[in-house]
């Protein structure tokens, strides 16, 4: 095994920079009466702006991908693109959450320390190059994200969302780790470019270890990214977490952690192409199918905006089905897209939210285009992203999956995405009809004013129709961050 250089950790200063200020707002939210809300949120912002900073000046990016620290974290574009999303996607979620935090009676450095060491754990998570260093930051990531779906515990719901998020999230991690030992056993490689080699000879002497570990760790990584049938968390945690949590672990966290699956089927996994890619053409085609029809018969936002993250994940799916450069690369920008999307769709869900959970049902937005018209606009914005409808960031990444899965050959599987996504329409618009078509009521709630609130939206608006008018430079963007196919 390569000898560790310390000068290497130089090279991990953003991960560093931004632990170091997770554990610092945890102490000092400890202490006394805690750190203010907005001092917690400008600091937290104060240390995802320096890390970005340091992913674009510290982590150089060459033609080849950079080994460090035992080959147990890898420098490429890849990775530097999704911590990018990653940072970009915690940031709206801090601006999201300062009303929110403000409004509730719980510690607020306690709350942005733990969406700061959540965000550590990605980083490192696209980063890794190696199962176990993959594992141990998803670890990192799981375990803030739990307390953080708990974070209201005062409230049933709240606490509900954490426990049945612990519970099934250590049984998926519990089954990836197992997967990885079995790879592990008949292989003798954890790094994944060492894994990919020896698994032609090891499918030969190591019987139904492989088989069997490659499945295992794609049910804990299927379960991750919220793909049917191992879905059966979302719905209930996205409702019972606090909002602004939801919308962290519907934008942050499945990026990160389709980051990881494409990482490990694309470069650990290449030899077993054929067996993988029927696996994932299952799973897209169900999740597609069941995300949609569950989320025709739901009342509430949040839980129809679940469903719909379900249905999203059988979209980002086709690319990785594709196993082409051009499906590599729409993921990418995909997850950008979706990033601001769905922050921008439940950041207006915050917007009317209230204690006893008003402003999560369909019939609260009903005359938001009279009340307040700019709101209303941007959640249509929204939604026709969501549908992917032009000109907007959804339509294009549509587009582009749909043509890498016709591209590869998995033209039916296409075809399930396109009619599906048709189905979404009738869900998404009838939020529309209650804001363009209905007259609001004398219980409907009325829309907060929050500066940084306002800013989250309008960023988020700004971003999906840009994405949509102008693609080119941030496909560019993506196809940087495209990996080596084998």
């Amino acid at each position: 095994m390569p000898a560790f250089d310390l000068r290497e950790f130089l090279l991990l200063a953003p991960e560093i920079l931004l632990a170091i200020g997770g554990l610092a707002l945890l102490l000092a939210g400890s202490v006394g009466r805690g750190v203010p809300g907005r001092v917690a949120a400008s600091l937290s912002l104060f240390f995802l702006v320096a890390t970005a900073l340091l992913v674009l000046t510290v982590e150089e990016v060459g033609p080849e991908p950079r080994l460090i620290l035992g080959s147990s974290f890898v420098l490429d574009g890849f990775a530097r693109f999704f911590k990018l999303v990653i940072l970009a996607g915690t940031a709206l979620t801090v601006l999201i959450s300062v009303r929110f935090v403000d409004d509730g009676a719980y510690r607020a450095g306690e709350y942005h320390a733990l969406l700061l060491l959540a965000t550590t754990g990605m980083m490192f998570m696209v980063g890794g190059f190696n199962l176990v260093s993959i594992w141990i930051a998803l670890e990192l990531m799981a375990l803030s994200s739990y307390i953080l779906a708990g974070y209201f515990k005062r409230e049933t719901r709240s606490n509900e969302a954490a426990l049945k998020y612990f519970v099934l999230g250590a049984l998926s991690s519990a089954i990836l780790l197992y997967g990885a030992s079995l790879l592990y056993g008949a292989t003798g490689e954890l790094r994944l470019d060492l894994l990919a080699a020896a698994l032609p000879e090891a499918m030969v002497t190591g019987r139904l270890l492989v088989p069997t570990g490659w499945l295992m760790l794609s049910v804990g990584l299927l379960f991750k990214v919220a793909a049917v049938p191992f879905h059966v968390w979302t719905p209930d945690v996205y409702v019972g977490a606090p909002t602004p949590v939801t919308a962290y672990l519907a934008a942050a966290s499945k990026t990160a952690s389709f980051a990881i699956l494409v990482r490990i089927f694309v470069q650990g996994l290449p030899t077993l192409l054929p067996d993988w890619q029927i696996v994932i053409a299952a799973v897209a085609s169900v999740t597609m199918i069941w995300g949609n029809l569950a989320a025709l018969t739901q009342t509430n936002v949040k839980r129809m905006l679940a469903y719909s993250s379900i249905a999203h994940a059988g979209y980002v799916l086709l690319g990785l089905l594709a196993a082409s450069v051009i499906g590599l690369w729409s993921v990418a920008f995909y997850l950008l897209a979706y990033t601001f999307i769905t922050l921008g769709a439940f950041a207006m869900v915050v917007v009317l939210e209230r204690r006893e959970y008003a402003g999560e049902e369909v019939s609260d937005y009903a005359g938001l285009a009279r009340r307040a018209p700019w709101l209303a606009a941007a959640m249509l914005v929204f939604l026709l992203a969501l549908t992917g409808i032009p000109p907007t960031g959804g339509f294009v990444g549509k587009v582009y999956l749909f043509a890498a899965a016709v591209e590869a050959g998995w033209t039916w599987v296409a075809v399930i995405g396109v009619l599906t996504s048709a189905i979404s329409l009738y869900y998404y618009f009838s939020i529309a009809v209650q804001m363009y078509l209905k007259e609001s009521t004398r219980d409907t709630p009325e829309p907060l004013g929050s500066p940084a609130l306002t800013a989250a939206i309008a960023t988020c608006v700004v971003a999906t129709l840009v994405l949509g008018l102008f693609p080119g430079p941030f496909i560019e963007f993506a196809q940087a961050a495209g990996l080596p196919l084998p």
